[in-house]
């Protein structure tokens, strides 16, 4: 996960901060991701990512994730899947992925 997150920063200097969107895992709500480069790697706040495949991400909100924290089935196909590095260059300065 730190590498594909490296990889959005690098491939997007002029980005300071991306933000995903998408629908929890477990609940189905909608969940917003905001990720920031830090001295130590990257911050995560309103949410946790989980790699599900090899270009697929699932989302957790983050009342989903503090009730349970480990991702069940990852590889099971699921209409959460969130496709990270195809969008990013798409997008301005502050992406917003859904």
């Amino acid at each position: 996960m730190i590498e594909i997150l490296r990889k959005m920063f690098e491939a997007n200097p002029e980005k300071s901060r991306i933000v995903i969107k998408g629908k929890c895992s477990d609940c189905g709500r909608e969940a917003t991701i905001d990720i920031t480069p830090t001295s130590g790697g990257f911050g995560l706040q309103g949410g946790a990512l989980f790699k599900c495949s090899a270009d697929g991400y699932l989302v957790k909100c983050p009342d989903c994730y503090q009730v349970n924290p480990i991702i069940h089935d990852i590889y099971k196909p699921q209409n959460t899947n969130v496709s990270l590095l195809d969008k990013v260059s798409e997008e301005g300065p502050d992406s917003v992925l859904e």
